[in-house]
C-alpha cells in the first residue's frame, strides 16, 4: 500500500471528483428515469429485477445507462494505453473528454423536465452522452490510482472499516481520504439534488466543471508526471 504523499493533489482530486459522481447520479436518477449513470451496481440490479417479473425501472435505461459507460471505459483504457508515456496528456485529453460530454448532455437537457416514467428520446441522449463521460472518467481514474475509487463506494467503506479501530484495524495511510470520500458522495448527492431544480442543465454544467477543474488542475501540477499507481486496498 502507498503511503499518500501530502505534496500530491491527488488524494484530495479524487475526493472532489467522488462528489461529482454523486451529483451526477443524482440527476440520473431523479431526473433521467431512476437509472445510474456513474454507480453501475444499481443498473446491474435492476436488470436482474426486471428479468425476474420485479417491479423496477424500465430496463432500456438501465441497459442504455450500461452500455455507455461500458463504451466510455473502454474509450478511457485504451485512451490511457494509447498515451501511456504522455501522462500529463493522457490526463488533459481524458478530462477534456468527460468534460465535453457533459457539457454535450447539459446543452441536451436545456429545458428538458425531469422524468420518472416514459422517458423521451432526449431523455436517452442525456443518460447516454452523460454515462458515456462517466465510463471515461472512471477509467481514468481507475488507472491513476491513489487512496480512494470514485465510483467504488462499497469497497471504500470496507476498506475504511477493516484499518479502523472499529473493525480491529490499527489505522492506515488514508482513512482520512476514505472517510472523506464517502462524505462526498453524499454531498454531491445533496448538491445534485438542489440544482436540480434550476434545471438538468445547471447540474450537468457544475459537474463538467468539476471534472475538468479536477482532473485537469491535476494535470497541469508536477505530480502528475508520476507512475501510475494502482489503487489501495
Amino acid at each position: 500500500m502507498s503511503v499518500p504523499d501530502r505534496s500530491d493533489p491527488l488524494p484530495k482530486v479524487l475526493v472532489g471528483v467522488t462528489a461529482v459522481t454523486g451529483v451526477v447520479d443524482a440527476v440520473a436518477f431523479l431526473g433521467l428515469g431512476q437509472v445510474f449513470t456513474a454507480f453501475m451496481t444499481g443498473n446491474i440490479l435492476f436488470l436482474g429485477f426486471a428479468l425476474a417479473g420485479g417491479r423496477a425501472p424500465a430496463p432500456l435505461g438501465s441497459l442504455t445507462a450500461l452500455a455507455a459507460f461500458m463504451a466510455g471505459a473502454v474509450a478511457g483504457n485504451r485512451l490511457g494505453a494509447a498515451l501511456a508515456a504522455r501522462r500529463r496528456r493522457w490526463l488533459l485529453t481524458s478530462a477534456g473528454t468527460a468534460s465535453i460530454l457533459l457539457v454535450a448532455a447539459a446543452l441536451t437537457a436545456l429545458g428538458l423536465p425531469a422524468v420518472l416514467d416514459d422517458p423521451t428520446p432526449r431523455h436517452y441522449a442525456v443518460l447516454a452522452l452523460t454515462a458515456l463521460a462517466m465510463g471515461v472518467r472512471s477509467a481514468t481514474m481507475w488507472r491513476l490510482g491513489g487512496v480512494l475509487n470514485t465510483t467504488l463506494v462499497t469497497g471504500t467503506l470496507v476498506t475504511w472499516i477493516r484499518h479502523s479501530a472499529l473493525g480491529g484495524g490499527a489505522g492506515a495511510p488514508g482513512q482520512r481520504y476514505r472517510a472523506a470520500g464517502l462524505a462526498a458522495v453524499l454531498v454531491g448527492a445533496v448538491v445534485g439534488t438542489l440544482l436540480l431544480r434550476a434545471g438538468m442543465t445547471a447540474a450537468l454544467l457544475v459537474a463538467a466543471a468539476g471534472v475538468m477543474g479536477g482532473m485537469g488542475g491535476y494535470a497541469a501540477r508536477p505530480a502528475s508526471r508520476d507512475t501510475p499507481r494502482a489503487p489501495d486496498g
